[in-house]
């Protein structure tokens, strides 16, 4: 069974990118985009959808009042909201929502939200865990998002509080947290080695041994990068690699 989606929110460009990062889960029906919670009441009366990703402060009528008007449906679709502001969390828990989400939205924060979306739905096929695997990493290049092979990234890390990643052809800022983003690599042959650094193993040049037993990592292609190995991470990156 497919979910039914519609995405509401007052800046378009905000609803195309929710629709890009749906594209990833093959249950998800995007069916509709608006810019007016007018419009998407209308169209919910109308149109049976299951799913409804809502932003919260829309002009004219609210999200937070088309989800009132949504909660008094006899079919009604369920509710994520999407907002930039945290302090609308407690007023939207009492409408009918069952998820919450704080731009950027990431594809991390996406399917855990879609993981609850199908526990509430009756006859909707639960994803395995590898379904729910990312295979690509969306970066910023060129004012684009870009969707990048996971294998195509050397490294990761956190520069001036932003999140980048670097390939061979460059570095680009991503929408994740560093957390969010080591939820995604968390496969072989990703460590993460530091609190700022995420490495790809097959891409390790060389191992420093650096001062009191620690060591520094060189990359292939960044010679000119020296990537510090946390204690936590030594051993686990010694057995990985095959030394001692």
């Amino acid at each position: 069974m497919k979910i039914r989606t519609i995405i509401v929110d007052d800046e378009l460009p905000i609803c195309s990118e929710i629709e890009y990062l749906l594209k990833f889960h093959a249950d998800i029906d995007v069916l509709a985009k608006f810019d007016q919670s007018q419009m998407a009441l209308d169209y919910i009366t109308k149109n049976k959808c299951e799913l409804v990703f809502l932003d919260i402060e829309m002009p004219g009528m609210t999200g937070l009042e088309l989800a009132e008007c949504i909660g008094t449906m006899d079919a009604k679709p369920l509710i994520v909201f999407v907002t930039a502001y945290e302090e609308y969390a407690v007023p939207a828990f009492a409408t009918p929502a069952v998820g919450y989400i704080t731009k950027p939205v990431t594809q991390v924060k996406l399917t855990k939200v879609l993981c609850k979306v199908r526990d509430l739905l009756p006859g909707v096929r639960k994803e395995s865990s590898n379904d729910q695997k990312v295979s690509r990493v969306t970066v910023f290049k060129d004012g684009r998002l870009c969707p990048l092979s996971k294998q195509e990234i050397i490294m990761a890390y956190v520069k001036d509080k932003d999140v980048f990643v670097r390939t061979a052809a460059g570095e680009f800022t991503v929408q994740m947290n560093l957390q969010e983003l080591a939820a995604v690599l968390c496969d072989a042959p990703f460590l993460r080695v530091h609190r700022q650094y995420i490495i790809n193993l097959d891409f390790v040049e060389e191992v420093i041994p650096w001062f009191h037993g620690s060591y520094m990592v060189h990359m292939k292609g960044l010679k000119d990068t020296e990537i510090p190995i946390s204690r936590a991470h030594i051993q686990e990156l010694k057995k990985l690699l095959g030394f001692r």
